[in-house]
């Protein structure tokens, strides 16, 4: 093969060097079913079929029970779904600020059930599998496993730090020691244990020999997944072993410190296999389940090695190819940015003036990016407040809803993703405009936009999103997109026209006129949606089944927004993340209350409250409380449970959709228990 182009380059044979056999765990299809439908029901979307992170848990653990497996693939899809959030994350001091905050979020809902509030979907998710793994594992593995992760967490936030300050490309052993703590390792190896139902390796952990064959393992994954992923990290200008290797030998060509890296890995092997040999004994019992603990990290060696090549991960659609010809198109900018920094490498070494070497080793993306919105630096300062409110952890509602409907429509992931994409950009720029309108100070639990940025910069950022949505329709490229854009977000702006109508001319709607207000202000996005992915579905033309989707959406349309209005009045965490009964201070006209003014049109007192746009908490309190004696509250309770089975007769008409199922079951648990019971939860925390 011709390797003078400068454009390619060649990956070491790491898969037949191995020594080790390969294996996947039979009970892969199920497992990874299970939980693709447990992240998509916390709002994570994710697809098997589209990244295959579950496969590596049947490649790296091919000897532990289903039951098993289908713990390792939860946990491990979730990290490298973290991962990827902390990769792709904007380096900012805001966008630092939410990295931090989901790490420490992440550590914190390690701990036993009712002891942790959850701010993100990721937490949430870790705290349902922390709460199965209690049951059964050992009190040393525990505890190992919780001091690996806090471990890892905490190097891969530091790790960020070193690339938000143009950090210096460090010396191999430093390296080396560093990546140990920033692939997750640790922690998995904890789980292999667990995984294997060993429960006598308390006292081995503490050996010295047993300790290096972990870190051999570790640098055998780790130095693998350098190679794989250098291509797509020097083309942002990351840094990994390659880098280091040439920072530590100028004179390597990218090609050579590529080769110096696969010997470097197949050495490992040799370590490894070595290592075993010299481990002691601890008896009969102890000693059989090292042996199975040991087998266990060479499978997850060379598991690794076979699974980059079977997601697109590293080599995309490409990896087929990759696979058969080890050969990679470079991406640029590769020559601009290590050539520069081995060129000044070499005028260090050659003695010439420069600045410090240290600060010269630097390989550092200059051009700023703002959450895939526009690559011109200007847009980072007028699009802040848009920034600052996607930092803030969301619930994702939106996005579980579109990837739960895909499900039938069948949508190819091309065009679900720009979809997505569009939907995103909208509703945040209609969050943006809503907390100015409702003259809301709080949002998800912290400032709202406006109230940091100022109201004109957000409402002209609010505008620019919606415009930057409607030239990322244009990538869908169907004569339809255009008019179902624009006639939804007509329908849109004026059911929220003429609820702010109402508010602020105090004219109170009957429940038909509130229920079609909802269905364009509410539904809009929704319906906007299912239109746009129907557009490119095979199923388009069943009508029947296009009915039923559209009667389901309708119900959802009409679900979520009550349940809204009903958690303003006696939801905590709503209370939290805005205010203590908001639409009260605000003057609207939410459900429970049309209700309660339309039962009671003699009796004044709640309208007088709404009338004052009231912070008062006794004031609140005494609406609540009129609320309650009309019965309005339990009503909107009923409803919401009457549309939560509705909407799951409709699922089983079109035979059963589990995700959809599980995002309702979410939604209609505050509506489990009776109001009243929430209520007294609620005034001991205002």
């Amino acid at each position: 093969m011709d390797m003078t182009n400068k454009n390619y380059i060649l990956l070491p044979d790491l898969i037949s060097t191995c020594p080790f056999k390969i294996e996947r765990n039979p009970a892969y299809e199920s497992a990874s079913g299970a939980t693709e439908a447990w992240l998509n029901s916390y709002g994570i979307s994710y697809k098997e079929s589209t990244h295959n992170y579950c496969l590596i848990s049947a490649l790296a653990i091919p000897q532990c029970s289903p039951a098993k497996l289908r713990e390792a693939c939860d946990i491990w899809t979730l990290l490298f779904l973290i991962d990827d959030i902390l990769d792709s994350a904007h380096i900012s001091e805001d966008g630092d600020r939410s990295k931090e905050e989901l790490s420490k979020n992440m550590i914190e809902c390690l701990q036993p059930a009712g002891s942790f509030k959850p701010l993100t979907p990721f937490a949430a998710a870790l705290h349902d599998w922390w709460q199965r793994i209690l049951i059964n594992i050992t009190p040393g593995c525990r505890e190992r496993f919780l001091t690996a992760y806090r471990t890892s967490s905490e190097t891969i936030l530091l790790q960020d730090v070193d690339q938000k300050n143009r950090r210096t490309i460090p010396d191999l052993d430093t390296y080396i020691k560093f990546r140990r703590d920033t692939g997750f390792a640790p922690p998995v190896f904890v789980f292999i244990e667990y995984s294997l139902e060993l429960d006598s390796l308390d006292e081995c952990w503490e050996n010295d020999t047993f300790r290096r064959l972990l870190d051999y393992t570790n640098d055998a994954a780790a130095w693998a997944n350098d190679i794989y992923s250098f291509n797509v990290e020097q083309a942002k200008g990351d840094y990994n072993l390659i880098s280091v290797l040439m920072h530590a030998d100028p004179s390597l060509t990218i090609q050579q410190a590529i080769d110096r890296a696969g010997q470097m890995i197949i050495d490992r092997y040799a370590d490894f296999q070595r290592v075993r040999s010299e481990l002691v004994s601890w008896g009969t019992k102890i000693d059989n389940q090292v042996e199975k603990f040991v087998n266990g990290m060479a499978e997850m060696i060379i598991g690794n090695a076979v699974w980059s090549f079977e997601t697109p991960r590293y080599f995309g659609t490409d990896r087929e190819e990759v696979k058969r010809t080890r050969r990679v198109a470079l991406l640029a900018p590769v020559q601009e940015h290590l050539i520069e920094t081995t060129c000044k490498q070499e005028k260090n070494s050659n003695g010439n003036p420069s600045e410090d070497a240290s600060s010269q080793q630097t390989i550092h993306q200059d051009q700023s990016t703002f959450n895939s919105l526009s690559n011109a630096k200007y847009m980072d300062k007028i699009l802040q407040p848009f920034d600052y409110l996607k930092s803030l952890p969301g619930k994702n509602i939106r996005t579980k809803l579109i990837h739960a409907f895909n499900y039938w429509l069948k949508t190819s992931d091309e065009k679900l993703i720009i979809i997505d994409d569009i939907i995103d950009k909208l509703h945040n720029a209609s969050l943006l405009l809503d907390d100015i309108e409702d003259g809301s100070s709080i949002r998800r639990g912290v400032a709202a936009a406006h109230t940091i940025y100022g109201i004109p910069l957000t409402i002209n950022t609010a505008e620019l999103v919606c415009f930057l949505a409607i030239q990322t329709a244009f990538k869908l490229d169907h004569p339809r997109v255009g008019s179902i854009l624009v006639d939804h977000m007509i329908e849109l702006h004026k059911g929220q026209g003429l609820d702010i109508w109402w508010r602020d001319n105090h004219i109170c709607p009957s429940e038909d006129e509130y229920c079609q207000m909802i269905t364009g202000k509410s539904g809009g996005l929704f319906h906007l949606a299912i239109e746009l992915l129907r557009l490119f579905s095979p199923m388009q033309s069943d009508i029947k089944k296009n009915k039923l989707i559209d009667d389901l959406c309708q119900a959802l349309t009409f679900l979520f927004q009550i349940r809204d209005d009903y958690c303003n009045l006696v939801s905590e965490e709503y209370t939290q993340n805005k205010s203590y009964c908001e639409d009260l201070s605000e003057g609207k006209f939410s459900f429970p209350i049309i209700h309660a003014l339309n039962a009671r049109p003699d009796d004044s007192r709640l309208s007088g409250i709404l009338k004052q746009h009231t912070d008062n908490i006794d004031f609140k309190r005494e609406a609540i409380k009129l609320l309650h004696e009309f019965g309005s509250i339990e009503y909107t309770r009923d409803i919401c449970l009457k549309l939560a089975n509705k909407c799951n007769e409709i699922i089983d008409k079109l035979e059963g959709n589990l995700y959809l199922s599980m995002i309702i079951s979410q939604l209609a648990v505050i509506c489990q228990v009776p109001a009243e019971n929430k209520m007294e939860q609620l005034k001991q925390t205002v």
